[in-house]
């Protein structure tokens, strides 16, 4: 008998600000120009960054 996923166990619909920032110079590969789009909490707290160029582990 092998395990099964369990799914989700709850979903809800919360309040963020969404932000997108042009990032990078793009003068070489180690600076890349990207769109960058933050996800800010009601009081102002970074909650999560994706970045195209960073390891995303933390989304």
């Amino acid at each position: 008998m092998s395990a099964r996923p369990r799914g989700t166990d709850t979903a809800r619909v919360i309040q963020v600000i969404e932000t997108t920032s042009l990032r990078g110079t793009g003068d070489n590969e180690s600076d890349k120009c990207r769109i960058v789009r933050q996800y800010w909490s009601m009081q102002g707290e970074l909650l999560a960054e994706d970045d195209p160029c960073k390891d995303n582990k933390n989304k």
